[in-house]
């Protein structure tokens, strides 16, 4: 079996909306390592982690 890992990033919703526009506008281009998912706290990414999920 093989696993695979990702990087999450947290970031308020304001700051990725910004980074979003900047991305969109060609003004910041994310580095290949970046995170791909993001998350506005850590409670909300436990929440997607949590045992229910």
């Amino acid at each position: 079996m093989t696993t695979k890992s990702i990087n999450v990033g947290i970031m308020s919703r304001e700051e990725f909306k910004q980074r979003t526009i900047a991305i969109a506008k060609g003004e910041y281009k994310p580095e290949k390592d970046e995170p791909k998912v993001w998350f506005e706290s850590l409670q909300s990414f436990a929440q997607v982690l949590s045992d229910d999920n």
